[in-house]
């Protein structure tokens, strides 16, 4: 388990795993008493382990969504969807944030069940308390 946490922190906060067609990302532990109240088992557990599986496409029309280093958030090149590390919806056409996969631990292996798909959370739906996005030029303050 600590590898997957270490190799995300070793990415920059992203691990992309084309194999599962996912990013891989740390849930902070801070978060974890407010996410029991909000997220299913099946995400939840994942979630307490300190991880979170994204599916890599937007949920607005399937673009595949890569990480932007700078802003440390998810930003979908097709339309502008943004979302934060931990797939939360901030901005765009998307209807919720981005889809996610079951994860559990079992004996310190990190299982991900890709043949089951959690839909994204809605738009304002977060245990985290997230900063506002930068703003574009152009955009409004």
């Amino acid at each position: 388990m600590t590898d997957i946490v270490q190799a995300i922190r070793d990415n920059g906060g992203f691990l992309y795993r084309p194999d599962g067609r996912m990013w891989l990302t740390e849930y902070p532990a801070a978060a974890i008493d407010k996410a029991r109240g909000v997220y299913s088992g099946p995400e939840l557990a994942g979630m307490e382990a300190g991880v979170v599986a994204l599916f890599q496409k937007c949920p607005h029309l399937g673009c595949r969504v890569p990480e932007c280093l700078t802003s440390q958030w998810f930003e979908c090149p097709c339309h502008g969807s943004v979302f934060t590390r931990e797939g939360f919806y901030v901005a765009g056409p998307a209807p919720r944030g981005m889809d996610r996969y079951p994860v559990e631990v079992v004996d310190g292996i990190v299982e991900i069940d890709t043949g089951e798909l959690i839909l994204g959370p809605a738009p304002g739906e977060t245990a985290l308390g997230f900063p506002q996005p930068p703003r574009r030029d152009g955009e409004p303050a």
